[in-house]
């Protein structure tokens, strides 16, 4: 089986500075790879180069076995692969109902938008009763309910998450998370990084540490919070 998403010696960062290099993995359909990472680790950088919104440096990007890494961030977006950033990335002027509606750009998500949207404002409640309103106008919670509804309208195939439980209650994290393996399961590819650890490790089928701009491989589950470069971050 050809994996949904695989790096292969990757290299990248920020203008000037680069803060990860020779990361190599691959997450097939049905994965959750959460990476871990001290704070300026790399671990937003990373998924940003996977996206195409900072320039690789290094290595390869493939995308169902071919190489995107050269590709704009929309072009990956309409293949198949979407981020939902730790800064969300809002359109200051669009109402919640516009953000769906335009989150169903790409062609394969066009068909069955509107059931879509309302499967969504049934996991993200507190949408339901702010449709007209703007990002400014929504908590930093519902601001994050918003970010993922909207990534979701594309019906991605490989999804790349930053922190995606930022701002949400108990409850609507574990709803998310139940979401996340419920789009495994769906045979979506799911890579997640944040600071949440325990919970994403809680998620994973594999885990990965960024440390020192390098990639190893720790286990996933309980049995990583046993590893010691984990336990330092809780």
């Amino acid at each position: 089986m050809t994996a949904r998403l695989v790096a292969r010696e990757l290299t990248g960062g920020y203008p000037g500075v680069t803060v990860f290099s020779g990361a190599s993995f691959s997450v097939e359909s049905g994965e959750i790879l959460t990476i871990l990472g001290a704070n300026g680790s790399g671990k937003s950088a990373l998924l940003e180069t996977l996206q195409g919104l900072l320039a690789h440096r290094g290595g390869a990007v493939l995308l169902d076995g071919e190489n995107v890494q050269d590709l704009a961030p929309e072009v990956r977006a309409a293949r198949g692969m979407s981020l939902v950033s730790d800064r969300r990335r809002l359109f200051r002027d669009m109402t919640v109902d516009e953000h769906l509606r335009v989150g169903a750009f790409r062609a394969a998500a066009r068909h069955g938008w509107r059931r879509r949207t309302l499967e969504l404002r049934g996991l993200f409640t507190g949408l339901m009763r702010h449709r007209g309103a703007r990002p400014a106008g929504l908590s930093g919670g519902l601001q994050q309910q918003l970010a993922l509804a909207r990534f979701a309208m594309s019906s991605p195939r490989v999804w790349l998450l930053d922190d995606p439980l930022q701002g949400l209650d108990e409850i609507m994290s574990g709803r998310v998370l139940e979401w996340i393996r419920g789009a495994a399961g769906s045979g979506a590819a799911v890579m997640l990084t944040g600071q949440h650890i325990r919970a994403l490790l809680s998620v994973a089928t594999k885990a990965m540490f960024l440390e020192g701009g390098a990639l190893s491989a720790i286990p996933a589950g309980a049995e990583g919070l046993a590893n010691p470069r984990v336990r330092r971050l809780l």
